[in-house]
């Protein structure tokens, strides 16, 4: 593992920092943005390593919003977790380049890549610039440019509504759009931000605010509190009325973004 691979993409300009999970070896963080203490850098590395088992084999990349920045996830060998935090201000062309050597020195010992990561990483200066001809110089193993993100998880009314509307699809299936419509209203929690999402006659809904703007942690959790007393209300009269909507309707990301991660078993 080379230690200039590291540095390289920690001083592009737009990155916050990256963190290393295998699920062995307590994960590792670092970068100039980084603020997570112990617990909740474990709780955040628990609710990848859930999102990660829970993603068809296929995806070996995806993207959400994590605290006003961009988390990119990698999906490499040997159940290695690469994790990147940017900016939206980012360069994508050199970020490409760069991440893509990372990976390729990541991959050369994957069980020993945490540990190697933390050594390396401890003796990297921060704040260096770094240009695409410094990045292009550094010797590495021939990778593969990073390709486009194949699933997103951004907690916007955008997202939401998409969510809640694939859910009220494969609801339908098995309550009809009457009862779909009727549980919708009658599980909705008491909290007024929620009433601006307002279900159709055809199950599915529209919100009167900007569908761009990201949702706080409060609002999010609400939503996900509304999902949760639908499911469980289709589920009295539905058995196993969850699974049955949840799996065939809802993409893992649309999963974690409305219900949150799976409980560890």
């Amino acid at each position: 593992m080379k230690r200039q691979v590291i540095q390289n993409v920690l001083n592009l300009p737009g990155i916050s920092g990256m963190a290393l999970i295998d699920g062995r070896n307590r994960p590792f963080f670092f970068g100039p943005d980084i603020s997570l203490n112990s617990q909740q850098q474990d709780a955040l590395a628990q609710g990848i390593q859930q999102v990660v088992e829970t993603t068809p084999a296929h995806f070996d990349t995806f993207t959400f919003r994590f605290a006003h920045q961009l988390a990119h996830i990698y999906k490499l060998e040997q159940g290695l977790i690469l994790l990147v935090l940017i900016t939206d201000q980012m360069s994508l062309s050199d970020y490409r380049t760069a991440i893509g050597q990372l990976k390729a020195t990541l991959v050369e010992a994957p069980h020993n890549a945490v540990p190697t990561f933390r050594l390396l990483a401890g003796c990297v200066t921060l704040g260096s610039p770094v240009s695409a001809a410094e990045i292009s110089a550094v010797e590495a193993p021939q990778a593969e440019p990073v390709a486009a993100d194949r699933g997103t998880l951004t907690p916007s009314c955008r997202e939401v509504i998409e969510g809640l509307n694939h859910l009220s699809e494969g609801a339908t299936q098995y309550l009809g759009k009457t009862m779909v419509i009727n549980t919708w209203k009658q599980s909705r929690p008491a909290h007024p931000w929620l009433e601006q999402f307002e279900v159709q006659k055809d199950g599915h809904f529209t919100v009167a605010a900007d569908s761009q703007i990201p949702l706080t942690a409060e609002q999010h959790q609400w939503i996900k509190d509304w999902v949760t007393a639908f499911l469980g209300r289709g589920g009295r009269t539905i058995r196993n009325f969850q699974t049955l909507v949840t799996g065939q309707t809802l993409t893992p990301q649309q999963q974690l973004l409305l219900l949150g991660p799976p409980p560890r078993a």
